[in-house]
Order: C-alpha cells, then sequence, then structure tokens
C-alpha cells in the first residue's frame, strides 16, 4: 500500500517515523479528508480551506509551497499508483518535534462506500462531556473519541453520541448528528460541540438547493431523538451513515438513502473536474 510522504510515494511499511515524532505521542496534527468519485475529488477547495483553517488555529507554520495545486497533484499521483478512481483520501499534517516544521502524508483508506448500509446501532456515552471551544470543532486528536470508541465495541455499538457539558447532544464519534422529522432536518451547531466538515458545509447547501427539506442548526437534547422518523451520522471520513437503533427506538433509512443518492449526483456536478 503506497503513501504520499512530503511529495514522495512510497510503500506504507516504508514510513519510518520516529517513536518520539509528536503526531503519533502527543496528538500534534490536524486531519483533513475528501473523496474521489468517478476520478473528481469533490469539494476539494473547501477541503484545502479547511485543512489551512486546522493548521492556523493549531498554530503551524504554513509554508508557501502548501498550495492547492501541491496537495491535489500529490493525491493525483498516488491514485494514479493505486490504479483507482474512487476512494477516501486522508491528509494528515503534523508538527516535526526538533524544527516544528510541518510534514504531511497523504494515504487512501480502505474502501466503504459512502452511503453505509448496514444495521448500525447508537446509545448514549455519558462518562465523560464535550465542552465546545475552539479545538473541540476541528479535526485532530480528541480523547474522549478513543474512549467512547472502546466503549461502542464493548457494547456491540456501531457508534456512541457525545454529550456536551449541558447535556445536549455535541455529535458521535464518528460525526456529526442529523435527525429527520417530517420535511424537517436538525442538526447541533459547532457551539454546542459538533465538528467543521466540509461534507456538512455542502450537505446543507443541496438540502437548501434542491430539496423542500426545512435545514436548522440548533441544540438538540438526546431525547428529541425519539421524535425523529430518521436519524444519521454525516462525517467527512465515512460519508453518511444511518442509524437504525437508539435503545427501543427504532429508525427507518429511505428519506436519508434518497437524500445521499441525490447529494452524490449534486457533488459530481459541483465539481466537474
Amino acid at each position: 500500500m503506497k503513501v504520499i510522504f512530503n511529495q514522495k510515494c512510497i510503500e506504507e511499511n516504508q514510513l519510518l517515523i520516529s517513536y518520539t515524532e509528536n503526531d503519533y505521542f502527543s496528538g500534534d496534527y490536524v486531519n483533513g479528508f475528501c473523496w474521489l468519485f468517478q476520478n473528481k475529488i469533490l469539494y476539494w477547495e473547501c477541503a484545502y480551506f479547511q485543512l489551512m483553517a486546522s493548521m492556523r488555529k493549531m498554530r503551524m507554520d504554513i509554508p508557501l509551497s502548501f498550495t492547492p495545486e501541491l496537495f491535489e497533484s500529490q493525491i493525483r499521483i498516488l491514485s494514479e499508483e493505486w490504479g483507482i478512481s474512487e476512494g477516501r483520501v486522508k491528509i494528515t499534517v503534523y508538527r516535526n518535534l526538533q524544527d516544528h516544521h510541518p510534514s504531511f502524508i497523504i494515504k487512501f483508506l480502505s474502501h466503504k462506500n459512502f452511503f453505509v448500509n448496514t444495521e448500525n446501532e447508537i446509545d448514549i456515552y455519558k462518562e465523560i462531556f464535550i465542552y465546545p471551544n475552539l479545538l473541540s470543532e476541528l479535526l485532530i486528536f480528541h480523547p474522549i473519541n478513543s474512549i467512547a470508541k472502546q466503549y461502542s465495541k464493548e457494547n456491540g455499538l456501531q457508534d456512541v453520541m457525545l454529550l456536551n457539558n449541558e447535556k445536549r447532544i455535541a455529535r458521535s464519534v464518528l460525526g456529526n448528528i442529523f435527525l429527520i422529522r417530517d420535511n424537517m432536518i436538525v442538526t447541533p451547531p459547532t457551539t454546542e460541540g459538533a465538528t467543521l466538515s466540509v461534507l456538512k458545509k455542502n450537505y446543507i447547501v443541496f438540502l437548501r438547493e434542491k430539496t423542500n427539506y426545512i435545514y436548522k442548526e440548533e441544540p438538540i437534547s438526546p431525547f428529541e431523538t425519539q421524535f425523529a422518523d430518521e436519524f444519521f451520522i454525516l462525517s467527512d471520513e465515512n460519508g453518511i451513515m444511518p442509524i437504525n437503533q437508539f435503545r427501543k427506538k427504532s429508525f427507518k433509512k429511505d428519506k436519508t438513502s434518497l437524500l445521499t443518492k441525490k447529494f452524490i449526483g449534486y457533488s459530481l456536478e459541483q465539481n466537474p473536474i
């Protein structure tokens, strides 16, 4: 499996990083994700600027060479090496320990459908809360994710909801939470602990321009999920995952599935190259 490391295409098992590197032992990194469909990088410009904004918030130096053209060319090189035209791309930028200069790794993640059409059960993780702030919205290392992910694994769940300090829904481990009820779609804002998301930003535009749904960003209590018709998770890394079960409440996924198909079509139209 090949990856891009600082503009060099190498085998992943040749990627030797010192055990002292901050990326792995102090979480001094930022992640960015994008999807390749029909050899098109969806919302690439948006993904690039979100990555750069995250670096600034982490007070990382941004070299002049870190242009959108550079990163796009590296993704293209990697896709040609793999011989694929569809997949998930992960970009990790981390700060070197000695000179604090940023390095980057680009890799294709294992194949995964954009719509996760499986039986997905969720519950609430209550032991640790998210305190919304400048960093809570970034795709960086959050210890709560690792702990809650292990909790979900131990309990046979596919994901868990995370609450903020007001005991309202912030997000899940995997992404941002959306509820559908009648013709309304609701999701928590970043001020509640949700993460910044390229897909979320463009999904909102899609809902407003191409559907009759009323979209709202507002605080949501866990109890409100009981009144939803459908429940799904959206994330830049994992796409869209409908939730079938939350405790005794079952959810359908017909609307979510149809919206996902339309969103993919819309996204391809918005990214002609």
